[in-house]
């Protein structure tokens, strides 16, 4: 019997965790009784979730030295010491595609016509969730991925910048979806909705700060169109409108990913030395929401060469907490892209501007108060003459905690400046994801790179 590739199982969700994240919601968007839009939207969201707050997010954190993997013989040290395998990354790259892009392709095919609002959230979606994947593996499956009922089991891999040509468009489209008369749709997305509840001004504002960061991605190749591009999209950003998260609850079984995580695997997972030297240097007021105090009251972070020391800080109650969201897309993310496209074409009192309003905006979302004057005089006071790429990088680093997007800046513009582990077979931090082994083994169509160390298509 011939076995489907994981990427276009219909069937079941491969959630980062343990148990199945349709199942912890209460959904399962695969059972034919129940397989409606409202199902579909849910299910792909969770999926979602999953993708960005799970093991993809940890990963990428350590590697930028945000954590630290600990514990003798655990897989979070093998990460540390950047032993990272095509049959670790399986679960990932099922949950990307059986989860997120099954659902929301089956969405936007099924209930798209009559339901623009639908579709439109369907579209933003999939760009986040073929963004991930595509910013992590490079090339991946797109125009021919979820198609294993019509008979394609072996998709082609579409170049990464075709790819992030058609994340452009999905999200061009979803704002003219989501801009529809409300009498234009069939069924509107209410409390199926974890995101927003069905708030389109809120998805639209999403999708202009997701499309400034596709362009910004270009900016090793095109400098300055890609920020002219940026610029252009964050113009059309709502410094009112609600942050795209992604939403936990303290009930049942739909606690925070990173929560869960500690939960069930204490001491896998510390703070990292870099990152926790460099809040307590600059005393951020952020670092007792991003970590907790160690075993001897104070904040300390495992150094990168020595996971074996786990009494130092864990990650702190923003971020971990049962019920603490995941910043998904924010304007907070937005601003340090305004500044950083507007450094790069030279307008420097511009850039300073939006880059202290960015570490402002970030303060007040992590913390829950206005930023001290200390700290704004330290910290958010840059001019045209004193602001730089690394300290706007360095500072967009500690704000997108837990994103996946510090990752992506390190290795766009090397900042901030870290030094690999030097225990690992090659003193260089990883630049990619391997292959899953399931695209390997079974689609003779794969691109297949096994070297972590091979740069993806925009890290030239």
């Amino acid at each position: 019997m011939k076995k489907i590739l994981i990427t276009f199982l219909a069937l079941t969700v491969a959630a980062t965790s343990c148990k199945d994240k349709f199942d912890e919601y209460g959904v399962n968007p695969n059972d034919p009784e129940t397989v409606t839009a409202a199902s579909l939207l849910t299910g792909a969201e969770v999926s979602t979730f999953a993708a960005y707050g799970g093991q993809l997010g940890r990963v990428s954190s350590m590697l930028v030295q945000q954590t630290a993997g600990t514990s003798e013989g655990s897989q979070t040290q093998a990460f540390a010491n950047y032993t990272i395998t095509e049959a670790d990354v399986t679960n990932e790259w099922a949950n990307l595609y059986n989860g997120s892009l099954n659902n929301t392709l089956t969405l936007i095919n099924d209930y798209g016509a009559e339901n623009p609002y639908y579709a439109g959230m369907a579209k933003i979606l999939t760009a986040l969730n073929i963004g991930v994947a595509t910013d992590l593996w490079g090339d991946v499956p797109y125009t021919e991925a979820i198609k294993a009922l019509s008979g394609n089991f072996n998709p082609k891999y579409d170049k990464q910048e075709d790819v992030i040509k058609s994340i452009q468009t999905l999200l061009d489209e979803a704002i003219v979806a989501l801009s529809t008369a409300p009498t234009a749709n069939k069924f509107i997305p209410g409390a199926d909705d974890l995101i927003f509840g069905g708030n389109t001004k809120n998805w639209i504002n999403a999708a202009y700060i997701i499309k400034s960061r596709y362009a910004n991605r270009l900016s090793q190749s095109d400098p300055s169109g890609s920020a002219t591009k940026a610029l252009e999209y964050l113009a059309k950003v709502d410094s009112s409108a609600s942050d795209m998260n992604a939403m936990f609850y303290n009930t049942g079984n739909t606690y925070n990913q990173w929560y869960d995580y500690y939960n069930n695997r204490t001491n896998y997972l510390k703070m990292g030395k870099f990152f926790i030297d460099f809040m307590a240097t600059t005393k951020d007021p952020r670092l007792p929401f991003f970590a907790t105090l160690d075993e001897d009251g104070k904040y300390s972070g495992t150094p990168v060469d020595d996971q074996d020391q786990t009494t130092t800080s864990d990650p702190g109650p923003a971020i971990a907490s049962a019920d603490s969201p995941i910043p998904l897309a924010t304007y907070t993310e937005a601003k340090f892209i305004q500044a950083e496209a507007q450094l790069r074409l030279g307008k420097t009192a511009e850039a300073a501007a939006a880059y202290n309003i960015a570490v402002t905006s970030s303060v007040k979302r992590v913390t829950g108060s206005t930023i001290s004057a200390d700290f704004a005089k330290t910290t958010a006071s840059e001019t045209a003459s004193s602001l730089t790429l690394e300290k706007l990088i360095t500072q967009k680093y500690v704000a997108l905690f837990t994103q996946i997007e510090p990752y992506n800046d390190f290795r766009r513009t090397g900042f901030p400046k870290l030094t690999a582990n030097p225990n690992s077979s090659k003193q260089q931090i990883p630049l990619r994801l391997p292959t899953s082994q399931d695209e390997r083994v079974n689609n003779p169509n794969a691109t297949v790179v096994s070297d972590i160390y091979t740069p993806v298509w925009w890290d030239k």
